[in-house]
């Protein structure tokens, strides 16, 4: 002992170094578990839990209680479980909602695909006005879509109808009715029009940043343009086809608007009307309208998990390479202005008729086939700006428009940093979970949140509805800044902190700045979005927290089409500023980054 007592103390700096190297691993043990990242990773991850995660757990458990007239109460019980699951009726009208979706999914892919091969790889002309207009239904309520075309298509009194009655009858001809949109073709029609450009959205990017060599092979080898189009550049964009596709499929089937009102007229009903009628009829069925709403949910995580299974196998549909060899844009010759001519029908269809469709419809009297100017007045515009229903939905509109947008967009920036420039398992976690929620029906975290927050002060509030929002689009605030900040290259940050900056004044200075293009486009999406949001909130609205797309449901569903069209138009017209609003003020193109991320 005592000659290991001399030798140590003959080394005095050994020690120190020892005690030194002890210290500092005790310090980075802290730092990884109780420093700033660490505890940013812990707010974000209870943020996603209690806004994304809580709401699908308590719809499941809502599942498993036995109703009252009014609820539910503390009982648990099976009955809703079994009557939807293995019921004829409830098997029925799921069946109708997989077939709408699966024919809405199917035109969707057909004319979106076509329309981003024509925008992207050809030399379609009058690309530029193309481009805004084809997204333009994107900034319009599928609601309000309804409106206008109930006014154009209707069997007797719609004004196609009408003026194609009417220019036969100069021939001597007796002609029926053009179209008829009280029909399954009706529904149909208006939620293809609706959904297709989240298809060319989804597409256009891919097929944009495509390494177009193997265009040009096909090409110096004979091949044609169609040829070409179909056997190269469509294969190569599978991904982005399947993830657009997976999208439209999971938004048609929780759609209850479009096929609740028209379906039910023409004998179709699907199981979100049902969903919506067991919430809110009484006597409510809420157990059977969250198992109900399950049904959905594990049809849009089989989905989720199937486009998991095609993006893992993702290399062999690589794009771009490190030297990228974007090529000539496949010449349409002849087929140049026929081309041109679909999409100006596309647009004709969406945007055109639809908007003068329902300014015509705001303005009138009453519902007329005809239209003279006898019946045009603004008094439906004076009216509804003195109702305080209508000037409280649009100030709750808006609030509700900016406070999700920025909460999508920053708590979307901190996930997608940590997940790109930590990356870890707890990162990659919590990036999966905060995704979570895009397969997942607005309708479902609708109920969740109902059954959760019902013997709260958040019930009927504007706050329920602002975490509704938030969760439902919060996968686009992380997917959008992931791409966002993939684009910088780490080694701007390192240069910076080499340069004796601090991490966070590095992420200020350099990271910010360059992504901020995409985050102001994210932005003004999500609040586009939420400006046109119905299937949570017409679930959790109260009487002091409506929205626009609350009031015109319910003013349409009382027969006011007049009223119904006044505030779609406010409502249009509000969405359609804040898209020129970016790219008056900001010189944001939000048809173009969004495409490209």
């Amino acid at each position: 002992m005592a000659i290991f007592a001399i030798r140590t103390s003959e080394n005095p700096a050994g020690d120190f170094r020892l005690a030194q190297m002890k210290e500092q691993r005790r310090a980075a043990r802290m730092q990884r578990w109780f420093g700033p990242e660490r505890i940013l990773w812990i707010i974000l991850m209870v943020v996603v839990l209690a806004v994304s995660i809580a709401p699908l757990v308590f719809a499941v458990d809502a599942s498993f209680y036995e109703e009252t007239k009014v609820g539910l109460s503390d009982k648990r019980s099976l009955d809703a479980v079994i009557n939807v699951y293995f019921s004829r009726e409830y098997l029925g009208y799921l069946l109708n909602a997989l077939a709408l979706s699966a024919v809405v999914t199917g035109l969707s892919l057909v004319v979106g695909v076509f329309m981003a091969l024509l925008v992207a790889r050809t030399d379609l002309p009058r690309k530029g006005l193309m481009e805004l207009l084809v997204i333009m239904p994107l900034f319009v309520s599928p609601f309000t879509g309804l409106i206008a075309w109930i006014a154009l298509g209707s069997e007797r009194t719609g004004f196609i109808n009408v003026a194609w009655v009417r220019f036969w009858q100069v021939f001597g001809v007796d002609a029926g009715p053009l179209v008829n949109i009280w029909s399954f073709g009706g529904v149909v029609w208006v939620m293809f029009l609706f959904f297709c450009p989240f298809v060319y959205l989804f597409t256009i990017g891919a097929m944009r940043n495509m390494d177009a060599s193997l265009e040009e092979a096909a090409r110096a080898s004979g091949a044609g343009p169609v040829y070409t189009l179909t056997r190269i550049t469509i294969p190569m964009s599978t991904p982005a086809i399947f993830s657009a596709g997976l999208l439209v499929f999971i938004l048609a089937a929780e759609l209850y608007t479009i096929p609740g009102i028209i379906g039910t007229n023409a004998g179709f009903t699907t199981l979100p009307w049902k969903i919506y009628e067991d919430s809110t009829a009484f006597p409510v069925h809420r157990a059977h309208a969250a198992a109900a709403g399950t049904m959905i949910l594990w049809i849009a995580l089989i989905g989720l998990l199937l486009q998991r299974r095609i993006t893992r196998r993702s290399e062999r549909y690589v794009t771009m390479g490190g030297k990228g060899f974007k090529g000539q844009l496949l010449p349409l010759g002849g087929l140049k202005w026929p081309a041109f001519a679909v999409l100006a029908l596309y647009v004709l269809s969406a945007d055109i008729l639809p908007l003068v469709s329902i300014m015509l419809s705001s303005f009138m009297r009453f519902s007329s086939a005809t239209i003279s100017l006898d019946l045009l007045t603004l008094d439906h515009y004076r009216t509804i700006w003195n109702l305080p229903d209508v000037r409280s939905a649009t100030l709750n509109t808006f609030i509700l428009a900016v406070l999700s947008g920025a909460a999508c967009v920053v708590i979307g920036f901190l996930i997608s940093f940590l997940e790109v420039r930590r990356s870890g398992r707890g990162a990659r976690l919590l990036a999966t979970l905060a995704v979570l929620p895009a397969a997942v029906p607005g309708m479902v975290y609708g109920i969740g949140l109902l059954w959760l927050y019902l013997r709260t002060p958040l019930y009927g509030s504007i706050w329920i509805l602002l975490l509704a929002m938030i969760a439902k689009f919060l996968p686009y605030g992380v997917l959008v800044s992931r791409s966002g900040i993939m684009q910088v290259h780490p080694e701007l940050e390192q240069s910076a902190r080499m340069s004796g900056a601090s991490p966070l004044r590095a992420v200020r200075a350099i990271l910010m700045p360059m992504v901020k293009p995409t985050m102001i486009a994210l932005l003004f999406f999500v609040m586009l979005q939420s400006i046109k949001e119905l299937s949570a909130s017409a679930l959790l609205y109260g009487r002091n927290s409506q929205t626009l797309s609350v009031l015109t449901w319910h003013y349409m569903d009382g027969g006011e089409y007049q009223f119904a069209s006044a505030v779609g138009v406010v409502q249009t017209v509000l969405m359609i500023g804040l898209v020129l609003l970016t790219r008056a003020a900001f010189k944001v193109r939000l048809e173009r980054v969004m495409a490209s991320e």
